[in-house]
């Protein structure tokens, strides 16, 4: 079996081998660099390249492990022979020698996997010479190598593709996944198309498929499409931990699904009802390094992740949603060293004017009695409401976005101006997923409002998830049976 990697990457190559556990030596060859990896029953035992810095006397250089003290003879010897003579000699004991041997390996597959042109053969019956034999985390290699492909590959890859994807039960790395990576599989807990999941990853076009790509190569994400290079892709059993067959899902996050106590739940929500900031939100303090904060995050994520309640009733599942997104922005924003000090410094300027503003807020008329003025929080937020309103209406988009994000900063628990900040948040395609949040805190501060549904059902339209807009508009009409709107909108569906 032989062909081009033009045709065939070589992550893609490795990835169907390991699907289908085949065993034997993939030979990749690109201008004058040469590599072969080897494979028994799908899993990678080792790999060998012609480079002269994949020799294990130039990694044992490198690194300072030792310094090889060898015949010249064995100086220019085969890495299984100078490895050999390095344990009779004792200077590297067994141990050691295999995990510097497991991290040549690992290079070797880094720099293949990156390999798009040249040409490649795989040989069945073909074994190392040497019988020797690595421990390397495959999964780990596609994923990193999913991140470092050229930014056109995954879009060019995943073109004119028609699959479906479905994240896998065993997700038990998520502390090493990406916020982006840990989100979008977040959205793939029910099987979903590749538009529907670009759409719903709210990362563009571009990142989402290369988040998706690298996701599906390193099997976190089950694709239904795969290109098969070897013929075999329907032959061979599925790769250990993919799920092919119940779309139920079992684990979430790494952690058995189990029955949370209501108790953990409405401690959730009054929680981060009362959270004045970020931290809060996240439950840390203000001074905790980036590993606390990422441990903080995926506590929260194996909690209280929205798949764990997929099965629960509509009005919680649309709490849990509206709480994680509000917990994901939280991380996305102090992950990130840059946003985090503005965001710092967003606060320290607030708590400053925070007592003039809180002052000048409230006044006593003649009679005692207390009335607020435009400069007070709630007057502030109508205000910027109304303008952000007219702004919508006279197009002048970016202008009405910030002020209906003011209001709904200002006042989170009004619902209408949460309802309109997501309403116009769709009309951009990156920031669908914010406009989702929006909607769903909405619907939860006003569950019986058909008019956010409907909104909601408008987001869902432009998505192209149709079945999730005739939902929202069935609860919409369910709600009052007289929105026109709704009826409009559910025709125009359900014709198509």
């Amino acid at each position: 079996m032989q062909g081009r990697l033009v045709e065939h990457p070589t992550a893609e190559l490795i990835r169907e081998i390991a699907a289908t556990e085949l065993s034997g030596t993939l030979r990749l060859a690109r201008e004058r660099a040469k590599a072969a990896i080897y494979f028994e029953d799908g899993q990678l035992t080792f790999a060998s390249s012609n480079l002269r810095a994949h020799r294990l006397q130039e990694i044992l250089t490198r690194r300072g492990v030792t310094k090889v003290q060898v015949d010249a003879a064995l100086i220019k010897a085969p890495d299984g022979e100078l490895a050999r003579a390095l344990i009779q000699s004792g200077q590297l004991t067994t141990e050691t020698l295999a995990t510097i041997r497991a991290d040549q390996v690992s290079d070797v597959v880094r720099l293949a996997l990156l390999w798009t042109d040249g040409t490649f053969e795989f040989d069945p019956r073909a074994r190392p010479i040497d019988e020797s034999r690595v421990q390397v985390d495959l999964n780990r290699l596609l994923l990193e190598c999913g991140r470092r492909l050229p930014a056109g590959l995954a879009t060019s890859r995943l073109a004119r593709t028609t699959g479906s994807y479905l994240a896998v039960a065993d997700n038990s790395e998520v502390n090493h996944f990406l916020p982006a990576e840990a989100f979008v599989l977040t959205r793939a807990s029910e099987m979903v198309t590749l538009s529907e999941l670009t759409a719903l990853s709210g990362l563009g076009e571009e990142d989402g498929l290369r988040t998706i790509y690298a996701l599906s190569l390193s099997g976190h994400l089950q694709r239904s499409d795969w290109p098969s290079a070897f013929g075999s892709e329907r032959l061979g059993p599925a790769r250990k931990g993919a799920q092919t067959s119940s779309p139920s899902r079992k684990k979430v996050a790494g952690a058995d699904v189990e029955a949370l106590d209501a108790g953990d739940v409405d401690a959730l929500f009054a929680r981060l009802e009362a959270a004045k900031d970020h931290y809060e939100v996240l439950d840390i303090e203000r001074t905790s390094s980036l590993d606390e904060m990422k441990s903080a995050y995926h506590a929260l994520a194996r909690r209280f992740h929205p798949d764990r309640f997929h099965r629960n009733e509509p009005a919680l599942r649309y709490r849990i949603d509206s709480a994680f997104a509000r917990i994901a922005r939280a991380y996305e924003t102090l992950s990130d060293p840059s946003l985090r000090a503005n965001y710092d410094a967003g606060r320290t300027s607030k708590s400053r004017t925070a007592p003039t503003q809180e002052a000048s807020a409230k006044v006593r008329d003649a009679n005692g009695g207390r009335v607020s003025r435009s400069g007070s929080k709630a007057g502030r937020a109508e205000t910027s409401f109304q303008r952000g309103l007219e702004a919508m209406q006279s197009n002048r988009h970016d202008e009405g976005i910030r002020l209906l994000a003011e209001a709904a900063m200002l006042q989170p628990r009004e619902a209408r101006y949460r309802a309109q900040y997501g309403y116009a948040l769709i009309k951009q395609s990156n920031t669908r997923r914010a406009a989702e949040g929006e909607l769903q805190a909405a619907l939860q501060l006003d569950p019986d409002n058909s008019s956010y549904r409907v909104m909601l059902a408008e987001l869902y339209k432009e998505l192209g998830l149709r079945r999730r807009a005739e939902g929202e508009l069935e609860r919409a009409l369910a709600a009052n049976p007289k929105n026109e709107a709704a009826r409009l909108l559910l025709l125009s569906l359900k014709g198509r």
